[in-house]
């Protein structure tokens, strides 16, 4: 199990940092010197970059992402809660993440579990994020919970994108398959106020689609929680490629699978030494244990600021985003794998 407790950037990304630096200096210094001489001769000068004052009160955020199994039920999980609380609060921590779906299934927020969990918030005086399939009149929403310091119920987030099908697809939803895709959908993306900054969340299967994460962050989110409920591994590829387009921290976590942790590039302060193309700090292995990290909220909102990817997007190219794509008819002589697909195409809601 992961303990990560150190509050200070690891000299490595320093060094890389530095160099990054030095190197952009280096192959620039013409271009410069010939605007510093065209300031110097027009009398102007050249003023030096100011950092920002940021008005936001905190910093910095302290975050600890839970990898729990659901083995032994919901009954178990939530015994196994409370210690995973005491391991965030010894870190300081001020939100605890845990996946999708542990707090059980076709229940209300009324229910004991989840009435234990926001008690579990309350006493330990941080925010909690937490998943399961939520009574929806008749029918029934994969929900994510957000819990306030004082074990009030903040909100919650729908799942957006269904997760239903047999493999190697996992597409489409045959009888016996589509259970999220018949239940309630989400309808939008959110993003939760919480003291330290915004954060946005999404649930297992939405992390597959690139819209969602720049929806969310578009809408202002600054972390994006990715709960999964499921077998295999955080893709870390996702993680990262989300954390550069749309200049957020990531925090993912997952049930039955392992690699729960974090992305954001220069953003991150924890203990070890970070891994090429890898999410830091991460949990390597399956199995019970959290992973914690400070995020560094105000370089974060520097970058943010200043994102390239923000300040030369092409929206008047990317209407097709938004339309029906169709790109299945351009492969007329590949049979369908199960007779039901052509009724089902480009449809998320049963």
């Amino acid at each position: 199990m992961m303990d990560n407790r150190d509050r200070t950037s690891h000299p490595a990304s320093s060094r890389r940092e530095q160099w990054s630096r030095r190197g952009f200096l280096g192959t620039s210094g013409l271009a410069a010197a010939g605007l510093l001489g065209v300031a110097a001769a027009s009398g102007q000068t050249r003023a030096k970059p100011q950092r920002p004052a940021w008005t936001q009160k905190n910093e910095t955020a302290r975050i600890t992402l839970v990898q729990l199994t659901t083995k032994g039920g919901p009954d178990s999980v939530i015994e196994r809660m409370g210690g995973f609380f005491d391991r965030a609060a010894e870190y300081g921590s001020d939100l605890i993440v845990f996946p999708e779906y542990v707090l059980g299934s076709r229940i209300s927020v009324e229910h004991e579990r989840v009435q234990r969990f926001f008690a579990l918030a309350r006493q330990h005086k941080m925010y909690a994020i937490a998943g399961l399939v939520e009574n929806h009149g008749k029918r029934w929403a994969t929900t994510a919970l957000v819990v306030d310091r004082a074990g009030n119920l903040l909100g919650r987030y729908l799942k957006s994108h269904p997760a239903s099908g047999p493999p190697p697809h996992f597409w489409p939803p045959i009888k016996g398959q589509d259970h999220e895709a018949r239940g309630v959908l989400g309808s939008q993306f959110k993003v939760f106020h919480l003291d330290f900054g915004p954060i946005g969340i999404l649930q297992c299967y939405d992390g597959y689609f690139p819209e969602a994460w720049g929806c969310t962050s578009y809408l202002g989110a600054e972390i994006i929680l990715w709960i999964n409920g499921r077998k295999g591994m955080i893709e870390d590829s996702h993680c990262l490629m989300a954390s550069q387009a749309y200049g957020c921290v990531v925090g993912a976590n997952i049930t039955e699978g392992k690699n729960t942790g974090f992305a954001g590039p220069g953003c991150i302060q924890a203990d070890g030494v970070p891994e090429e193309s890898r999410l830091f700090p991460r949990i390597k292995e399956p199995g019970d244990a959290c992973v914690h990290a400070t995020v560094n909220l105000a370089r974060l909102r520097w970058r943010r600021k200043h994102l390239r990817t923000m300040h030369q997007r092409r929206p008047d190219m990317y209407g097709l985003l938004t339309q029906d794509v169709k790109m299945w008819q351009n492969y007329p002589d590949i049979p369908w794998d199960y007779p039901e697909c052509e009724e089902l195409v480009n449809k998320a809601q049963l």
